[in-house]
């Protein structure tokens, strides 16, 4: 992964196109993978950077933070996941209303 954007307010004015998914991507399981996978390679034939959309805190965690349940990984554990992919960027939308 090239780069972590943290907020909107932080995209270049420059960037325009790409492909991408949005997600909470708590834990990179197999269907994780293969939509990553999938982006990767549809990045790569359109010419565009593949870029992953995910929420902090998880949208469950700000609804009903008594009732969200456990995280299967830490945020720097999932960067390090997200790492083993062609992903350039990963944007990580603050999730407060």
């Amino acid at each position: 992964m090239q780069k972590i954007i943290r907020g909107l307010h932080n995209l270049s004015p420059s960037a325009t196109d790409c492909v991408a998914t949005i997600g909470n991507f708590d834990g990179v399981h197999l269907g994780h993978q293969a939509v990553l996978n999938q982006l990767a390679m549809k990045g790569d034939t359109l010419g565009l950077p593949a870029v992953v959309i995910t929420f902090e805190p998880q949208p469950n965690e700000f609804f009903a933070p008594d009732k969200a349940p456990a995280r299967l990984s830490r945020f720097r554990e999932k960067v390090e996941a997200l790492r083993c992919y062609s992903i350039q960027q990963l944007c990580v939308l603050r999730f407060n209303r």
